[in-house]
């Protein structure tokens, strides 16, 4: 007995020390931790930040699917498409995060060539998973890289049940893509009205596919106008309302024109529903839809008056310019005066020599009283009108001391050399004006200021004058380039250089900004999940949540920017209704900056709502002070411009502020 338990015991010593000796197996990590306190983490984001793109390789296998993640992650916004076959890999990671990064990426990147790896893995795991990202995120690469052949399959499936959201948000946005590449096909269009006329989908998906429509054009949309009027009078949703009211706009059926004007004159329609209502109505005849909208101009909401002021800008007739003028002189917003000016000075007939007289007179008046540099720079525009007030233009506008309405002067020079009848000038006449305006372009390029020089190259580009003659050599415009400061005037720079390319027929090239601005990981350090950002503006407050672990780079820069005060004052120089306010200039034309540059960030966040807060950029990776904050979602800036925030508080402020309102007071709070 004492043998056979000293052989048991014996046994089990040696099993022991054996199980000490092997090292223990190790456990394989399947979860994405987002951590921008690990070191690493941030060592990746830097690498993304500098664009190095070799730095990075490394990391797509590393054993932390963390790692491997946010650097397949960091494809999206570098976009270098020399390191796809490299991606396409992660589409086959064990972890699902890694794939969604990976399928993601390779859908920024903007080349087909990677389409039927993309296809090949979709469904691979498992389109019956109710969270299904993976699989959507394929259909929507598929939307934006692929060619016309993925089309139909795309727009004709049927087997996606009403439950699979993922699945359907993905065709949508994939049909989106197509459409706005100029791909479109009847499959797709019937598709995306089936989906927006439906009661059994999410909002957010139904919003996404009215975006579609406005894209359509009057043949994809002909033989559904009953289907589109009856959807547009029973929807509640003002953003899928007012995008239904564009479709039916390019119908230019007779029928579908009553149904509009019917919800223009009801106050229950909602403004931006009416903004889009009176926008459509440049698809009908004048004469049906003049009345209602010269009724509109009077409008108590600004943006809806402008709209209305804005249809006679581009579509009125020169023997009712004498009605334009007699409401202009009731209207009390300078926005909307000023925008009837310019439809006045535009349409006016050659005969109408008192009332052009009288209005040329009336806009002298306006700016000389004025003290709002904006008021000014509308009026001079409308100046741009008469091919007969360039020495106005010049003395009220370039010789201006404010930048604002400087720079509005030689955008009037450019509306003002397109002008049919310089055509028809005498030979006398088209040689003086060419040797003035030639002398202000000169003059602007030599200025080194890059709103002069911009709307200078405008103004060379779209001329019928061809006043290139005037000059002894094109010396000045190599000249310009070097007045200009870089990085903070790269808008203006490229301008030149496209500009240039042309001059000399070369293929244009745009200049990369070098990397300049590293991410303040102390600052961030700062910043907590709860950090808000008021924005106190004359209008009133809005509140701003942060994206601080999507967008770091962009969100320390926007609080560095807040806590030295830099926004304070600052006016919003660009409002566009159903669209964006912008602001963050410091000169307060959109041609100003600070002279460093952040880089794009363009993680798979959506504007798929209202209030989202975007950098505004001359082309990726040229961000620095401006940004705006979206009316209505606006799914054609995904993946382009950096989104950092959202207003989740104050959007009744947002969308009352217009041209010309300013910051008070930009304040961290929670």
């Amino acid at each position: 007995m004492r043998k056979k338990l000293n052989t048991v015991v014996l046994f089990l010593f040696i099993l022991y020390f054996f199980g000490a000796c092997v090292p223990p197996e190790k456990k394989e990590m399947t979860e994405v931790k987002i951590d921008l306190n690990d070191p690493v983490y941030r060592k990746i984001l830097n690498f993304q930040d500098q664009r190095l793109s070799d730095s990075l390789v490394s990391f797509l296998s590393d054993e932390n699917p963390t790692y491997r993640y946010v650097s397949t992650l960091a494809f999206a916004s570098i976009q270098d498409s020399n390191y796809q076959d490299l991606i396409v890999k992660n589409l086959h990671d064990k972890v699902e995060k890694v794939r969604e990064a990976a399928v993601y990426s390779l859908g920024q990147m903007a080349s087909n060539r990677i389409q039927d790896s993309l296809i090949s893995v979709f469904g691979k795991y498992d389109t019956l998973n109710p969270n299904n990202l993976f699989n959507s995120y394929i259909l929507e690469a598929v939307g934006k890289i692929g060619d016309k052949r993925y089309l139909k399959p795309l727009a004709t499936v049927k087997s996606y049940r009403p439950t699979d959201t993922l699945l359907i948000l993905g065709q949508t946005r994939a049909l989106f893509r197509y459409i706005t590449k100029g791909m479109s096909i009847p499959e797709g269009t019937e598709r995306i009205i089936d989906i927006v006329g439906s009661s059994i989908y999410p909002e957010n998906i139904k919003v996404l596919g009215s975006y579609y429509l406005i894209r359509a054009n009057k043949s994809d949309l002909n033989n559904y106008k009953f289907r589109l009027t009856k959807l547009f009078e029973k929807e509640s949703n003002p953003f899928i309302k007012m995008n239904l009211a564009i479709a039916l706009g390019k119908t230019r059926d007779p029928e579908v024109l009553s149904t509009l004007l019917t919800a223009l004159k009801s106050d229950n329609t909602d403004n931006r529903v009416k903004v889009n209502i009176i926008k459509s109505f440049g698809n009908f005849k004048y004469i049906d839809v003049a009345e209602d909208i010269l009724k509109s101009v009077e409008d108590k909401d600004t943006k809806v008056a402008f709209t209305a002021a804005n249809y006679f800008y581009e579509n009125g007739e020169p023997n009712d310019v004498s009605i334009y003028r007699k409401i202009a002189k009731k209207v009390t917003d300078w926005r909307v005066k000023s925008r009837l000016y310019n439809a006045i000075l535009k349409k006016i007939p050659v005969y109408f020599s008192i009332t052009k007289n009288a209005t040329i007179w009336d806009i002298k008046k306006f700016i000389s009283n004025s003290e709002n540099p904006y008021e000014k720079a509308e009026y001079i525009r409308a100046l741009g009108n008469d091919i007969n007030s360039l020495k106005l233009i010049k003395e009220l506008g370039f010789q201006a001391p404010e930048i604002v309405v400087r720079v509005a002067s030689v955008e009037a020079l450019s509306t003002l050399v397109q002008r049919d009848e310089i055509e028809k000038f005498p030979k006398w006449k088209k040689k003086r004006l060419k040797e003035e305006i030639a002398n202000i372009v000169l003059e602007s390029f030599k200025s080194g200021d890059p709103g002069l020089i911009s709307s200078a190259v405008d103004v060379i580009e779209k001329t019928k004058l061809d006043f290139m003659d005037q000059y002894e050599d094109n010396s000045f415009i190599d000249k310009s380039l070097k007045l200009l400061t870089l990085p903070q005037d790269i808008e203006a720079y490229n301008n030149v250089l496209k500009l240039k390319s042309k001059i000399s027929n070369k293929k244009y090239t745009p200049y990369k900004i070098k990397y300049n601005h590293p991410v303040d990981w102390k600052i961030f350090e700062t910043i907590s999940d709860s950090t808000l950002v008021k924005i106190e503006t004359n209008k009133g407050s809005f509140v701003i949540e942060l994206f601080k672990n999507q967008s770091p780079g962009s969100v320390v820069n926007f609080v560095k920017l807040v806590k030295d005060h830099f926004y304070d004052g600052k006016k919003f120089h660009r409002v566009v209704p159903n669209f964006v306010i912008q602001t963050g200039c410091p000169r307060g034309d959109g041609y100003g900056s600070l002279n460093y540059t952040i880089r794009s960030e363009l993680g798979p966040l959506y504007y798929d709502d209202s209030g989202y807060v975007g950098m505004a950029s001359a082309g990726k990776d040229t961000e620095c002070t401006q940004w705006f904050v979206t009316h209505t979602p606006t799914p054609h800036l995904d993946g382009r411009y950096t989104i950092f925030g959202k207003v989740i508080k104050g959007m009744d402020t947002v969308n009352s502020i217009l041209l010309g309102d300013y910051i008070i007071k930009a304040e961290l709070t929670k």
